[in-house]
């Protein structure tokens, strides 16, 4: 018998990999002998008489229930995979060599989740273990039923089937077309194709297929022990020397930022210039101020175990598994975590740009949308609770604020900027006040705003306050997104419109002052997504800080999922 994987071999970035794992191998020799499509190759070996009948499977199949040793088997999946076989059994499992098969099938079932970062705990690889080494003919059927259920919830697990994130994540719309898995793997028994349907379930996003080597590469870190942790003291800076700086150099060796040869004992705790540059390089790629010193929110993520990472990782990938198999040949991006918008055109960035998204109590949500029009010189109508939490604070300290940032209360002619309003005395809950802030330099939307269909009130638009956008953590909106260069970005919403609108014509459009709603002639597809690791343009991995502990509730969702 040859040796099982999983098919899966190291492959160009727009192939699904398959390396090192292909059940195929053990899955023909388990497969029952059917009669397969005159178009099939079968190597599986004749089978003689089949121990797990029709009239077994199809018994249990009708019970309302059935548990095996406190596990229960999903009847209706179970149900709907034999009915397409008329109830024919699919695997030899009393054969002695085919119960040899089983245990190299179990291996490669737990090789091929690890792959992909789905938790073995979802799958009987214990009871199946047990009921191998028993050896009893009456566990035939039951090895027939958990051989296919590990298969079915492996598919369904690359497909993301496991949680619902619509209810973890808000406004969460993102969906991959749905795939009837017990029935492709009723028709892939018959072809003897069972390997090329599994692995065809998994995302083959380029993204997604990254993280896969990166979880691979973060594993074998780990296994080699935990990282180098630095010890708490002051700032490390450029020409520091002490054992700390030894801490440091050792930490970004395990990481693989700096090679593994040892340096000079000399050159071990001084904090030298190259030492500097790869510091300021980890900090790039972990979101942080790229000054080359290790202060408090370095060191902290310096002292971040391999296992957390790895979680990490684990937990986008789960995330892509949602997401559709088909992206439109342009559209626009922002990632929540990273404060970052991303034009794509064919595959590849035409626009990047940093972004202002909302702050952890004012979360920006998951938005997939279309970009449709184009306000300049917009008002801005605040909404209550802003009025309630934002504004009202302000105006109990300086009651000409809304007259010095130019706000007018609708609806009040005689006083519209509230100047005769005792604000001390007006309670959060009662401020039923309807605010309009009029277009200008100070307007809290700038001069430019982007809107979308959405169920959150939330759009794009310019800001008065450019130097948020010089942080490395810009997280400081009530849950709009705030862009650093609105000009060009309107530049490329319009390039479809009748003119051309340059840089120039729009901003002379700006000038006018006058409100004016543009449409979009080709609406631009918007998705606000979050992703905490992701590869940058230069190939290298980066992390992010789980901001909003999405990858949290998300672990902790698929700890508890469906399978």
């Amino acid at each position: 018998m040859c040796t099982p994987h999983f098919a899966l071999r190291e492959a160009a970035p727009t192939t699904l990999p398959r390396r090192p794992f292909l059940i195929a191998a053990a899955l023909l020799a388990l497969l029952a002998a059917a009669p397969a499509p005159a178009h099939a190759e079968s190597t599986a070996p004749e089978a003689s008489e089949t121990t797990a009948s029709d009239g077994a499977l199809q018994q249990i199949l009708e019970r309302p229930s059935f548990t095996l040793d406190g596990h229960e088997f999903d009847l209706e999946e179970l149900k709907t995979f034999y009915k397409a076989r008329q109830y024919r059994p699919a695997w030899e499992t009393h054969a002695e060599g085919n119960r040899e098969a089983l245990k190299t099938f179990l291996t490669s079932v737990a090789a091929f989740a690890d792959y992909h970062g789905l938790s073995q705990k979802a799958y009987p690889t214990e009871l199946i273990n047990r009921l191998i080494a028993s050896g009893d003919e009456a566990d035939t059927v039951r090895l027939e039923l958990l051989v296919t259920e590990s298969l079915l919830r492996l598919g369904h697990d690359l497909r993301g089937d496991k949680v619902e994130l619509a209810q973890l994540y808000p406004g969460w719309t993102f969906r991959r077309e749905p795939a009837p898995v017990a029935e492709g793997l009723a028709k892939a028994v018959d072809e003897r194709r069972v390997n090329d349907f599994i692995a065809s379930l998994a995302p083959t996003a380029p993204a997604y297929l990254n993280l896969t080597h990166t979880l691979k590469t973060y594993r074998a870190m780990a296994a080699k022990g935990a990282w180098p942790t630095i010890a708490a003291g002051p700032k490390l800076v450029r020409g520091d020397q002490g054992p700390r700086v030894s801490q440091l150099r050792a930490r970004l060796v395990a990481e693989g930022y700096l090679p593994a040869q040892a340096p000079t004992e000399a050159e071990n705790e001084l904090f030298t210039e190259t030492l500097q540059e790869t510091l300021a390089t980890y900090q790039t790629r972990n979101g942080l101020q790229p000054d080359g010193q290790a202060g408090a929110k370095t060191l902290a993520a310096l002292n971040t175990p391999p296992q957390k990472r790895i979680d990490q990782i684990v937990a986008n990938m789960e995330r892509w598994r949602h997401m559709p198999d088909s992206t439109p040949t342009r559209y626009a991006e922002v990632n929540i975590a990273d404060a970052m918008l991303n034009v794509v055109e064919d595959g590849k960035s035409a626009y990047h740009s940093v972004v202002v998204v909302g702050r952890p109590d004012r979360k920006t949500p998951f938005i997939q949308s279309q970009i449709r029009s184009v306000i300049f010189n917009p008002s801005w109508h605040v909404p209550t609770k802003i009025a309630q939490k934002d504004i009202l604070p302000k105006l109990r300290k300086d009651p000409h604020y809304l007259e010095k940032l130019g706000f007018v209360i609708n609806g009040s002619a005689d006083d519209p900027h509230g100047a005769n309003i005792d604000w001390n005395k007006i309670k959060a809950s009662a401020f039923n006040f309807r605010l309009r802030q009029a277009p200008g330099d100070l307007n809290s939307l700038g001069r430019l705003k982007f809107d979308f269909d959405n169920d959150f009130a939330v759009y794009m638009h310019g800001t008065p306050h450019q130097e948020l956008f010089e942080k490395p953590e810009r997280y400081y909106s009530s849950g709009c997104i705030r862009l650093e260069d609105p000009v060009q970005f309107a530049k490329i919403v319009l390039a479809s419109n009748d003119g051309d609108w340059t840089p120039e014509r729009i901003q002379a459009e700006v000038d006018k002052t006058n409100t004016r709603w543009l449409r979009i002639a080709e609406p631009l597809p918007l998705r606000v997504v979050y992703w905490t690791v992701f590869e940058d343009e230069d190939g290298a991995i980066n992390f992010r800080h789980d901001i909003y502990n999405y990858d949290r509730f998300l672990l902790e969702s698929l700890e508890g999922g469906k399978s």
